[in-house]
């Protein structure tokens, strides 16, 4: 083992701890080593997945652009889910929908930050999330909370080309 390597694994180590202690809310000793312990654990975790995800995501910078459109998304879908929430108080009953949407698994040297972004896009907004990724089938399981159809937002990032 080199010495950058156990460089990285002391800080990395230390960092967990230090997250750990941050959460916690006090210096107590006992804590301490139930946090080494936490952090050791999360430590050896890290690095069997490290060889799962050997090579780095590649964003194209368009893909950046759907970034804007996230708070305008991010406020309605809040909003509708008030509004949802304030009629299922007075007794107006409301259902979400689970989605079955195509989603090209393109086999390129951005497959996994596409598989990535469209992940991070879809479970950002309030009102949907990620189910399943389905290969084999070539789609994606989307729980929509509120409404009858994918939004226009997780449209857009499922269908990233």
């Amino acid at each position: 083992m080199n010495k950058s390597r156990v460089g990285t694994a002391i800080v990395t180590w230390l960092s967990f701890l230090g997250l750990y202690m941050l959460f916690c809310g006090k210096a107590d000793p006992l804590e301490a080593v139930a946090g080494g312990a936490a952090a050791l654990l999360a430590l050896k975790l890290v690095g069997m997945l490290r060889d799962s995800f050997i090579s780095p995501l590649r964003v194209k910078p368009t893909w950046l652009l759907l970034v804007w459109r996230l708070p305008a998304a991010m406020f309605s879908e809040s909003w509708l889910l008030m509004v949802t929430l304030i009629r299922e108080l007075r007794g107006k009953e409301s259902t979400g929908v689970t989605i079955e949407h195509p989603f090209e698994f393109l086999a390129d040297r951005h497959e996994s930050a596409r598989r990535a972004w469209m992940t991070f896009g879809v479970c950002i907004t309030p009102n949907s999330y990620l189910v399943f990724v389905d290969r084999e089938r070539r789609q994606v399981v989307i729980r929509q909370l509120v409404g009858r159809e994918i939004s226009t937002i997780d449209r857009l990032f499922v269908e990233l080309s």
